[in-house]
């Protein structure tokens, strides 16, 4: 009886100690680890340099003036801080979504519908970061790099939607009841 008591005790010691804890341990006391994490972090920081930033989305609020170019006078932060405001952008209008009044007779809202002056807001993705073009000046001037690639939005720059929110969009679907009297029987 007490073969097996020891017997017993003596195999949950051997299986309680994990065999990794007996061999030797060879981290940090070879030379020479120091140049390969080095090569590995410089590898790492130039993958992530070359890869494409991530979408987000800008928010432009302004004037509609015709033709996709709406002069911004407000927008999300990213517009704001993008340099946008005050400037005007063209949009690629094509594959957006139009919310706005059908006003050119023809089925379906598009493009068209909208007319110039109407205030806008137009949503587009960007990379991260992007900023505004710089107005073309005659002189060119020397400009001190930071560092960081900031990326200049195109020429114009594809929306994904245009609101128009000086004109209320009509609603086919929904009777206006509340404006009819009610009649008394």
């Amino acid at each position: 009886m007490i073969n097996r008591w020891m017997a017993v005790v003596l195999g949950a010691a051997v299986l309680a100690v994990p065999g990794t804890a007996l061999a030797k341990g060879d981290h940090a006391k070879g030379k020479g680890h120091e140049k390969t994490h080095k090569v590995e972090r410089q590898a790492k920081q130039e993958k992530a340099s070359k890869k494409a930033k991530k979408p987000a989305s800008y928010v432009f609020k302004g004037v509609y003036k015709g033709d996709g170019v709406v002069t911004v006078s407000s927008g999300n932060s990213r517009a704001r801080k993008g340099g946008y405001v005050g400037q005007d952008v063209t949009f690629d209008l094509t594959t957006a979504k139009v919310v706005a009044a059908d006003t050119d007779g023809v089925a379906g809202v598009t493009a068209a519908d909208v007319e110039a002056g109407d205030l806008v807001l137009v949503q587009a993705r960007l990379p991260r970061g992007t900023k505004a073009p710089e107005p073309t000046t005659e002189e060119p001037t020397a400009t001190e790099s930071t560092g960081d690639p900031v990326s200049e939005a195109p020429a114009v720059v594809k929306a994904r939607k245009l609101v128009v929110l000086s004109r209320p969009s009509v609603e086919d679907d929904e009777p206006e009841a509340e404006d009819a009297a009610p009649t008394e029987a």
